[in-house]
């Protein structure tokens, strides 16, 4: 049986959620999971023969100023390894998705699941 894709997320995720300061927000946390969320589906939705977004997130990126934009284009690229040595078979896009922070400080992570789009 397939994990669930949010536990795929959370794993994809994992090496940019452990590099978190240990105080790290919500917020930032959202963000990182936003982002990994985001390259997912756009390698998705390659894979399903759609548009190919990647070129575009990396163009949005050149309008960051520095020093964001380098580490924002290394966590890009250490995402798009990921899939592609990871997950590479998986092809479910991330739909909604709700992040909330148990009580134990643990992230819960809810999201459905999408097929290819018709």
């Amino acid at each position: 049986m397939a994990k669930k894709i949010s536990q795929t997320l959370l794993e994809y995720a994992a090496p940019l959620l452990e590099h978190m300061p240990p105080g790290a927000s919500f917020s930032q946390r959202h963000s990182v999971l936003q982002v990994a969320g985001t390259v997912w589906n756009a390698l998705v939705v390659a894979q399903w023969g759609q548009h190919d977004m990647l070129p575009d997130i990396y163009r949005r990126l050149e309008q960051m100023p520095q020093p964001d934009r380098s580490s924002m284009r290394e966590m890009i690229d250490l995402l798009v390894v990921r899939k592609r040595t990871l997950f590479p078979r998986d092809l479910r896009a991330i739909g909604n998705w709700q992040l909330r922070v148990k009580q134990d400080g643990d992230l819960a992570l809810w999201a459905d699941a999408r097929g290819p789009l018709p």
